[in-house]
């Protein structure tokens, strides 16, 4: 099945960002560059199904998005998780993404230790009708171990060399970045602000200016 033209091609960039930092922003700038994309849609979790411990207000979450893209017009925050009914699966998410933004082709961006558990989300395969998807390199994942997945998935997949990417016969595409992997995590960080060390290595001055502002991460609940 042919893929409809499209005029703009957006990439899904999704996370609790709790908080954005540096990590986050390399892979947007890099998949902005090198898929020749549009734009960047960062979509911050508002309930997200598998994760335990409590998140930030997504009040804060936003803010810190916001205060981290300012000055590029590339990239932009989308709120439409907290506008839809708990809880946030991405491809409900990406369903109504293509009701609201039907010229609009979609690339979703995970990283490599996301994807190598794909299988393990709501309703996977839709996925594979709605976006391309972007892997991003993650440290202590390798690329067999991507490719490894794919094979695993339903289909023929065809491999280029040249643009690290496989092809399904449906044209389903699956991209691969190797060079985007940054170790640092926002786990690391809410231990590192909770243990007053600095974090300016990894976070952008305006979001480490925010949390300064808001005192957050400053006790050791928000550190687990």
């Amino acid at each position: 099945m042919s893929r409809p033209a499209t005029n703009t091609t957006v990439g899904i960039l999704g996370g609790t960002f709790d908080p954005v930092h540096e990590g986050h922003l390399a892979v947007a700038r890099s998949v902005l560059e090198r898929f020749q994309l549009d734009e960047i849609l960062f979509i911050p979790a508002f309930s997200p199904p598998h994760k335990e411990r409590p998140l930030t207000p997504f009040s804060h979450r936003v803010a810190m998005l916001e205060a981290a893209l300012e000055g590029d017009k590339r990239m932009s925050v989308s709120m439409i998780e907290a506008e839809r009914s708990a809880p946030s699966y991405t491809v409900e998410t990406l369903t109504e993404l293509h009701r609201r933004l039907e010229s609009s082709s979609f690339f979703l961006i995970v990283g490599a230790d996301m994807f190598v558990e794909i299988e393990l989300w709501y309703r996977h395969r839709k996925l594979f009708e709605l976006a391309d998807i972007i892997v991003a390199a993650r440290p202590g994942i390798s690329r067999q171990q991507v490719a490894k997945q794919v094979a695993s998935l339903p289909g023929h997949f065809s491999f280029d060399h040249q643009k690290q990417m496989w092809c399904r016969e449906d044209g389903f595409r699956i991209f691969y970045c190797p060079d985007v992997s940054m170790p640092v995590s926002s786990s690391e960080i809410r231990q590192h602000l909770a243990q007053g060390m600095s974090v300016a290595e990894f976070v952008p001055l305006p979001v480490r200016e925010y949390i300064q502002h808001h005192n957050l991460y400053a006790s050791p609940d928000n550190a687990l």
